[in-house]
This record gives structure tokens, C-alpha cells and sequence, in this order.
């Protein structure tokens, strides 16, 4: 891509394509919606260091969260549990100062999507492993401890029974999970979760995983400059390898933003929000943990 001036220029355009359509994104949701692209605006006002950026975020935020009720879909993509890694994505990074638990209200209802509803895969954005996304971000709460424990392991014993049968497309969801369940054990000294580490040697031995299968079953992110990012960051997390070389190289590749044919949507993954994000991770790459979110 070209020098700063010309990546600052396409983020000024984005977040004034986003300003305009924010609040008319009928999704609440964080791949598609309005919590992604409250994260975009969190991360503009700390580039900008304009807050008004900042107000708009949580705007987006109230409007969300009156859009949520008892019975909101459960799913990753555009329900709840998305909406809670979001949230407390933006706590843990500051951009949210909440002396309250504010994911706390969200509890009943994942928990009764573990526990009771049918689950369609075990996918991240409709399945259990979304619903694990979630509940791992809990673990760090002492009020929701016990009901995440509870969940983990259910969605834990899915997987195990279920093993041979989990088709290559949601293989790759299940084993960054697990991955993410052990780092967290071993980060954070968080006990209980062995039967998980087991259960992840066991994927590794039953599917050969390698780069390229990984690579291959991010079938979500398609083949653009910015799927091709989230994909060898998630590869880096899930096999501990840098690819920090390969990602260097798509960050300078990020072409210059075509208002002829802008973003169909507005969201993280494949819409004027993941657009933004992309090239404030061009700016400052050290700024990468959002990916995370994908």
C-alpha cells in the first residue's frame, strides 16, 4: 500500500462511510455489526486521539444492548456470544472503564444455550465452540465462574464424543478453542481443564493438522488480503510459529481503498469495519489482538 498520508485518507473515508451507517446496521452483532464496529471506532479515537469517536462507539453500545433480550440468538456471528467477547475484549484493552460486570446480564442466556437449546456444529460463529469463546472470556469473573466451568466442560465432553465425526470444515473452530483453553490454563493458572489438554493431543494425533489444512478450513475469511491476515495470525496462535515475516508483507499490500467498489457491509470481517482495522494494524502492528475476535 502507499506511504501514511494515503492509509490515514482511506481511514478517513471509512469512518465517515461508518458514522453515516452505523446506527442504520440493523445486526448487533461483532463480526457484522454494531460491536465491530464500535471496536473500529475505539481504535480510531486512540489513533486520532478524538473521543468524539469514542462517543459514537458507545453509542453504538446503548443501541445494541436495546436491541438484546431474553431470547436473542445465542450464536457468535451476530448474537450474544459474540457480543460478550466484544465487550470484554474492549474492557480488557481499556477502551471501556465499567466498574459493573455488564456482561453479567448475558449469562442466563448463554448458559441456557449450553446447557439446553440444540446446537447446530461446533463451529465458532453457530456453534459450540462460539458458545466456548464466550465462556472463556468469563473464566477471569468470579461471579460467572462456576456456570463457565460448567459449560466448558459440557462443550468439552461434546467434542470428545463426537470426535471422529467432526467434519474438516469445523475441525479447525475446535482446535483453536481447545488451544485457546490451554493457553489460558497455562497463562493464567486456571485449574480443571486436562481432560481439554488431552482432548487437544488426541485432535492433533487423530487429524494431522498442519498449516495448510488450517489454512484450507478458514473457509469464512475467503481469499482476501485481509483473510489472508486473520488467517496466519490465527495459524501463529494455534501452532505457535511466527509467520510475523509473511504478515508483514500483507499489511504493505493492502490496497488503496476503492470508493467505485466500496465493502458491501459494514462489519469486522468483510465490511467497512475490517477494512478500517486492517490499515490501523498497517499503521501500528504491534496492534494485531483484535484478529482475535475473528
Amino acid at each position: 500500500m502507499g506511504n501514511k498520508t494515503e492509509i490515514e485518507r482511506d481511514l478517513g473515508q471509512i469512518a465517515d462511510m461508518l458514522l453515516l451507517n452505523g446506527t442504520l446496521t440493523e445486526c448487533p452483532g461483532l463480526v457484522h455489526g454494531k460491536m465491530g464496529i464500535a471496536v473500529f471506532f475505539f481504535h480510531y479515537a486512540q489513533y486520532t486521539d478524538n473521543m468524539l469517536f469514542a462517543d459514537y462507539a458507545i453509542d453504538l453500545i446503548g443501541e445494541m444492548q436495546e436491541q438484546m433480550h431474553i431470547n436473542s440468538p445465542a450464536d457468535y456471528e451476530k448474537g450474544i456470544a459474540g457480543i460478550g467477547v466484544g465487550l470484554d475484549y474492549l474492557i480488557q484493552n481499556k477502551f471501556l472503564n465499567v466498574e459493573d460486570d455488564i456482561c453479567e446480564d448475558l449469562d442466563d442466556r448463554m448458559y441456557r444455550a449450553v446447557m439446553y437449546d440444540p446446537w447446530q456444529d461446533f463451529s465458532l460463529y453457530d456453534g459450540l465452540t462460539g458458545y466456548g469463546r464466550y465462556w472463556i472470556s468469563r473464566l477471569r469473573y468470579q461471579t460467572p465462574l462456576v456456570q463457565a466451568r460448567e459449560c466448558l466442560s459440557f462443550i468439552a465432553n461434546q467434542i470428545a464424543q463426537n470426535l471422529p465425526n467432526i467434519p474438516a470444515e469445523e475441525q479447525s473452530d475446535v482446535y483453536c478453542f481447545l488451544t485457546e483453553l490451554q493457553n489460558l490454563q497455562n497463562s493464567q493458572k486456571i485449574s480443571g481443564f486436562d481432560g481439554c489438554i488431552k482432548l487437544l493431543e488426541q485432535c492433533r494425533r487423530n487429524w494431522d493438522l498442519q498449516l495448510s489444512d488450517i489454512s484450507r478450513s478458514f473457509l469464512r475469511l475467503g481469499d482476501s488480503i485481509i483473510g489472508n491476515i486473520i488467517r496466519m495470525y490465527q495459524n501463529s496462535r494455534c501452532f505457535n510459529v511466527s509467520l510475523q515475516d509473511k504478515t508483514d508483507d500483507a499489511l504493505q499490500q493492502i490496497p488503496e481503498l476503492d470508493m467505485e467498489k466500496p465493502p458491501a457491509a459494514m462489519g469486522l470481517l468483510n465490511g467497512y469495519a475490517g477494512e478500517g482495522m486492517v490499515r490501523l494494524t498497517a499503521l501500528d502492528q504491534n496492534n494485531m489482538t483484535w484478529i482475535n475476535l475473528l
